[in-house]
C-alpha cells in the first residue's frame, strides 16, 4: 500500500511540474538563458541595445521517472552464497503448521543465515550484517533445539506401554499427556496371594489404582461382589462423588500376586483440572469401568436370588468364595467362575471348582 500511494504520487507530481517558459517583451527588455553546472536556469541580462530576462521554472525529476529510470544498468548477479541464503529463506515460509514444521522452519532460516552471514563476511564484508546474522542463528538455533527435545520418542515400561495402549491411545491421548498423568504415580504396588489392598470402612479413599497384572475380588461385609482384572480399575465408584476423607465401603483382596498402579488421587485431579481433553478422557474411561462392573455385581445378584450367600463366622479367617450346597440353585463362585473363563480362557481349567455337597473355598 505504501508503495503504491508513493507511485500514484509521483504520478500526479509528474504531471504538474512542467516547464514553462515565460518571454515578456517590453520596451527595453529581453530574456535570456544560461544553463549552469546544476541543470538550472539563470537570468542574464543583455548590456546591447535591448536587454532579455530569462525567467526559468526550476524543472524536478518525478517519482516516475524516478521509479523506472532509477536502475538504467544492473549490477552484476549477487555470490552464490547470497542465492543459497534466499533459496533457504524460500523454504523456510513453505513449512507447514506441524511439529515437524517447526523444525523444518527453524533449521531453514538457520542455513539461511549461515550463508547470509557468510556472503557479508567474505564477499561484502559488511561487520553490520555478520552480527546480526550470528544473532539470528543462535536464537534460531535454541528454538531448534527445544523443539527437537519435545519430539523425541517417549517410551513407557512394558506394563505401562500396555495400559497406554489398551486405554488411552484408542481415545487419541499423546504419549506426553500420559507421561503427564503418571507424573501423578505414587507408586507401583505388588500385592501377594490373599493379601487385602483395601479394608471396608478402614482404609481411606485418598488415590486412584489399576490393575497392572492378577485378578482381586471385591466383596462387600464378606460377600464377594465381582473380580476386577488387568486393566481396570479397583475404585473407580469412588472418582465420582468421594472425597479423600471417607472410606472404602468394599474390601479388596488380592486371588493371586498382582501388581497394582496407584495414582495420586488428588494432585492427579489437580494435574487434569487444566486439561478439558484429559478430564473428559478420565471421566470416560472411569465411567465405562464402573458400568462394568455394575453389569457385573447385577449379574451376580440375579443368580442368588437377590441375596448374597455369607459363609464367614465373626472373628474367623475363612476363604472369601465359597460355592453354595447342592440343591440350594446356582453358587455365585460357578458365576465369579464364568467370569475368569471370559477373560482368561486357562482359568477354569486350573482352577476349577467342583460343586459338591460340603463347601468348597477357591
Amino acid at each position: 500500500m505504501l508503495f503504491l500511494s508513493a507511485l500514484a504520487i509521483g504520478m500526479i507530481t509528474g504531471l504538474q511540474n512542467v516547464t514553462t517558459e515565460v518571454a515578456t517583451a517590453e520596451s527595453d527588455v529581453g530574456t535570456t538563458a544560461v544553463t549552469d553546472g546544476m541543470g538550472l536556469l539563470e537570468t542574464t541580462k543583455s548590456s546591447a541595445g535591448n536587454d532579455f530576462v530569462n525567467v526559468t521554472i526550476q524543472e524536478r525529476t518525478s517519482m516516475w521517472d524516478l521509479y523506472l529510470n532509477h536502475c538504467p544498468k544492473w549490477r552484476p548477479i549477487n555470490h552464490i552464497f547470497f542465492q543459497a541464503a534466499n533459496v533457504f529463506f524460500l523454504l523456510s515460509f513453505l513449512a507447514p503448521h506441524t511439529p515437524t514444521g517447526l523444525i523444518w522452519l527453524r533449521v531453514a532460516l538457520v542455513l539461511g543465515c549461515a550463508f547470509s552471514g557468510l556472503w557479508a563476511w567474505s564477499i561484502e564484508c559488511y561487520l553490520d550484517a555478520v552480527v546480526w546474522n550470528s544473532a539470528f542463528i543462535i536464537i534460531n538455533f535454541v528454538y531448534f533445539a527445544v523443539q527437537f527435545y519435545l519430539m523425541r520418542p517417549i517410551k513407557f515400561h512394558k506394563d505401562i506401554e500396555e495400559v497406554y495402549i489398551a486405554l488411552f491411545k484408542p481415545l487419541r491421548v499423546s504419549r506426553r499427556q500420559f507421561r503427564r498423568v503418571l507424573m501423578c504415580m505414587r507408586n507401583v504396588r505388588h500385592l501377594k496371594c490373599h493379601e487385602l489392598y483395601a479394608h471396608e470402612k478402614v482404609t481411606k479413599v485418598d488415590s486412584l489404582s489399576l490393575v497392572l497384572s492378577g485378578k482381586l475380588v471385591v466383596s462387600q461385609n464378606q460377600r464377594a461382589l465381582h473380580i476386577v482384572f488387568p486393566h481396570h480399575f479397583l475404585d473407580s465408584p469412588e472418582w465420582f462423588g468421594v472425597s479423600t476423607d471417607e472410606y472404602f465401603q468394599v474390601s479388596i483382596m488380592a486371588m493371586e500376586e498382582s501388581r497394582v498402579l496407584v495414582w495420586h488421587r488428588d494432585k492427579l485431579k489437580l494435574s487434569i483440572m487444566s486439561d478439558a481433553f484429559l478430564q473428559a478422557v478420565f471421566d470416560h474411561i472411569l465411567g465405562r469401568d464402573v458400568v462394568h462392573k455394575l453389569m457385573q455385581v447385577s449379574e451376580t445378584m440375579s443368580v442368588s436370588n437377590g441375596h448374597l450367600p455369607n459363609s464367614y463366622e465373626e472373628g474367623e479367617d475363612k476363604p472369601m468364595l465359597v460355592v453354595k450346597k447342592a440343591g440350594d440353585g446356582p453358587g455365585i463362585t460357578a458365576l465369579l467362575n464364568r467370569q475368569l473363563q471370559a477373560t482368561d480362557p486357562n482359568a477354569w481349567r486350573l482352577g476349577r471348582i467342583d460343586e459338591t455337597d460340603h463347601e468348597t473355598p477357591v
